[in-house]
C-alpha cells in the first residue's frame, strides 16, 4: 500500500491488486503447460500441473485492490475493497476510533543452502470505542530475504513506509498510535530499539533546555 494524497487534514493511500493478478495469471499458465507437457510425456505426475492450476485461480478471486482514505473535513475514514468476489465500501467516524496500531508479525526460516530468510506481514488495524476492530493487510507480497547476521537489508526501507502510513493516519484522525511486533527480535529489532531509546533521551534533553514562558 502507497501513500497517494497526503495534506495536513486528507490522508489517501492505495494498494493496487495488479501484482496478485500478475502471479495469478503466471501460475494459472504454468500449471496448465505443466499438466499439458506431463500428459505428453506420460507422466503420472501431472497433477502438479493441477495444483499450480488451482492456486493461480484462487488467488485471482481473493486478489483485492483497497483505497484507504482518512478525511479531516467530514471528520471519516472510508475502506474501499474490491475484488472478483464483490466489494464493499465502508465509512467510519473519527469519534468511533479510539486508536490505531499497526501489527508487525516476522517469521524466519532456512532454505535449502542453510540461508536464514525473513518473512514480514504487516496489518493495520482501526481498533474501535465499541471494541470492533478493522484490519487491513498492507503487506504487498510475502517478504522473504535473504539476511545478513539476522539483518534484512530490505526491511528498513518497509518498514518506515508502513509506519509512515499508520502514523500518518492516527494524525489525520486525532488519535494514539501503536506499533506491536510479533516474532523473534533480531538484530533490526535492537538497532530500531536503540534509535528510539536515543531519539527519547535527546528530545527529553530539549525540553528541559527551553526556556520557560513569560
Amino acid at each position: 500500500m502507497k501513500i497517494t494524497q497526503d495534506t495536513q487534514t486528507y490522508l489517501e493511500c492505495k494498494k493496487s491488486a495488479l501484482v496478485g493478478y500478475i502471479v495469478s495469471g503466471l501460475l494459472m499458465v504454468g500449471g496448465v503447460a505443466a499438466m499439458v507437457f506431463m500428459l505428453i510425456q506420460s507422466s503420472s505426475q501431472w497433477w502438479l500441473g493441477l495444483i499450480a492450476e488451482a492456486i493461480g485461480i484462487l488467488i485471482l478471486l481473493l486478489n483485492k485492490s483497497i483505497t484507504l482514505i482518512a478525511d479531516g473535513n467530514i471528520r471519516q475514514i472510508r475502506i474501499a475493497k474490491k475484488s472478483l468476489l464483490g466489494a464493499s465500501d465502508n465509512s467510519y467516524s473519527f469519534n468511533d476510533i479510539k486508536e490505531v496500531m499497526i501489527e508487525e508479525d516476522r517469521n524466519y526460516e532456512r532454505d535449502t543452502d542453510g540461508d536464514r530468510k525473513e518473512r514480514i506481514t504487516y496489518v493495520l488495524i482501526f481498533n474501535f470505542n465499541n471494541g470492533y476492530q478493522e484490519a487491513i493487510n498492507l503487506t504487498g507480497g510475502s517478504s522473504s530475504n535473504v539476511s545478513v547476521g539476522g539483518l534484512n537489508m530490505s526491511r528498513f526501507s518497509q518498514n518506515n513506509a508502513v509506519m509512515r502510513i499508520g502514523q500518518r493516519m492516527a494524525e489525520v484522525i486525532g488519535v494514539p498510535f501503536n506499533h506491536k511486533r510479533r516474532g523473534d527480535m533480531d538484530l533490526g529489532d535492537v538497532v530500531n530499539s536503540v534509535g528510539e531509546v536515543i531519539k527519547q533521551v535527546k528530545q527529553a534533553n530539549q525540553d528541559n533546555q527551553s526556556p520557560p514562558h513569560a
